[in-house]
Formats: structure tokens, sequence, C-alpha cells
């Protein structure tokens, strides 16, 4: 193989990412801002304004996220964030060195890749603390001094640095009795002052979401109906440990809008239902004992008359 063969493939995919790289990551967040959203939103700009880290609290899926972008955004402050688990270690808060830069710059800032936790904390960014309650305390502790004290240390560079007056924080988390959560400590706590709670939305205001993302699509009211009934069924449903997000609302909808306009056929029961199966199965998840299969055919049958 010539020099220039060998080459090739590595300057081809250099003009990729090139003609491929997102400049400003900022996005137009398409949350509707009725109800729970805008109280949560006003809740969020006083606590911001007023120096106090937020909180919120909702299921999976409910829109935590989302509302959180569109805040950073509207802001107009750089958004960084990491969902904890038990794989995230301070360093992954924090930052690290870079092997390949160390050899060349030796143990020094110029070799050192900053954390998206410590990027916020400098640059005055929003930092999302997401699932904070499914992090370890030992990682959790990273995060006090910038929080409290508005220093950050990195123990790999040995400095103590300012935290930016603009940073901020806020933390979102699943309810406390949903599996994999644990128990905040009281230190991380403490510092997090306003506490907001979201559901999932009402009946109308989910329509009007799954309306927003699916504004391209002419769907009845009546296939509207059914799939906000297949969702608040399985949320209500006391066998089910976890319930379909807006996010699987959103992608019934625009999936039996696609199977319809491929088949060129009207979206009647049996094709809702067919479409359902695809996406419910895992979206959802049922608590220990009971069968998925059933339990999807028999809401199907509830709601839409077939399976």
């Amino acid at each position: 193989m010539s020099a220039e063969n060998q080459t090739k493939p590595i300057s081809e995919f250099a003009k990729l990412m090139e003609s491929k790289r997102i400049v400003d990551i900022r996005e137009n967040v398409n949350i509707v801002m009725e109800g729970q959203y805008e109280y949560a939103y006003n809740a969020m700009l006083d606590a911001y304004n007023a120096g106090l880290f937020v909180g919120l609290v909702g299921p999976v899926g409910c829109g935590k996220t989302a509302l959180c972008r569109k805040f950073a955004y509207d802001m107009n402050r750089d958004f960084y964030w990491v969902t904890f688990s038990d794989l995230v270690r301070p360093a992954t808060l924090i930052g690290s060195f870079d092997p390949t830069l160390v050899f060349k710059y030796g143990f020094s800032a110029e070799a050192y890749v900053p954390g998206p936790f410590t990027l916020a904390a400098l640059k005055g960014g929003v930092f999302l603390a997401n699932e904070l309650n499914r992090g370890d305390e030992y990682v959790l502790n990273s995060m006090l001094d910038a929080m409290e004290e508005r220093r950050l240390y990195i123990p790999q560079l040995k400095s103590w640095l300012e935290v930016d007056s603009n940073f901020y924080v806020i933390s979102a988390m699943n309810p406390s009795e949903m599996r994999g959560t644990r128990k905040l400590p009281s230190a991380i706590k403490d510092r997090i002052k306003v506490w907001i709670h979201l559901g999932y939305p009402s009946r109308a205001l989910e329509q009007k979401i799954i309306q927003s993302n699916c504004s391209e699509y002419n769907l009845s009211a009546m296939t509207h109906e059914k799939i906000l009934e297949l969702m608040i069924q399985c949320r209500n449903d006391p066998n089910v440990e976890k319930p379909p997000s807006l996010r699987t609302s959103i992608g019934l909808a625009r999936f039996v809008a696609e199977r319809s306009k491929r088949l060129k056929v009207p979206i009647d029961n049996q094709l809702l239902a067919d479409s359902a199966k695809l996406i419910l199965k895992d979206s959802l998840e049922l608590r220990p004992g009971k069968n998925l299969d059933t339990f999807i055919k028999d809401l199907l049958i509830r709601v839409v008359g077939v399976a």
C-alpha cells in the first residue's frame, strides 16, 4: 500500500469532522412552558437570582433535563452535565491528565484535561448534576467546596482555583423510592436550598407536548387520545415500576404516523396496537413476577380494543 493510500482515510475523516463540527451546542429546546414547567422555571429563576442551588425531583422522562437546558440557554450560560452512576469518579467531574500530553509538558496545566464540573465552575456555566442520588458519596463530596466556598481544588495540580461568580448548579434526581437511588449525603443536601417536584404532565399538557414534537404529522384527536390513554394507564398501574416517559409518547406518535404514511393507510386501532407493541416493550419495566407481554396485551385490549 502506498503512503498516499495509507494517509487518505485519515484525511477524509478529518474533512468529515470539519464539515460536521458543532460550533455552538445550544439548541432550540422544544418544551411547552405551561403548567408545572412554567411553575418550575419561575422557581428556578428566583432561586438563581437569590444565589440558591436548585434540586429537581421527578420520575424518569418527565422533562427535567429539557427544562434545565432551556434555563441555561435562556440565561446565556454554557451548559455542562454529568449523569451520575457507580461508574462516575471524581476525575469524571474534575478532570485528569492526558498521558500523551504529559510526555510533552510534564504534570502541568498544559497536560490537564478539565472535566465538565471544572469547566462550568471556572467559566461561569450551568452544571446539571443529573441523577444526583445515584452517585457515590465520595464522588459527590468533590463538588462541595465549589458549591459552598466558591473555590475548587484540583488535586492533580495541587491548586485551589476561584469559582466564577456566575457558576450555577442544578441537581436533578429521581424519587427516592426508585430502584438504584441512594440517600443524599447531608452535606450535599444542605447545599441545595430550593426543591422543585415534578411529575408527568397533565393529559392536556402532554397532548400539547406531543403536538409540538410531531407538528409535521396530521394526527387525529382520537389518535392523540389513545396514545395518551396508553401512557396514563401505564403510569397509574401499581404493577409498573418504571413507567413510559414523555419521549415514549412522542416516539409512539411519530412512529405510527410514519408507518401510516409508508403503508398509505389511515391510523386505525390495529396499526396503533402493532406500533405500540414495538415501542412499549422496552419503554417500561414491571415489578418482579409480572409478565410484560401479557401486561401489554391486556393494556392494548383495554385501550384500543385489539392486541
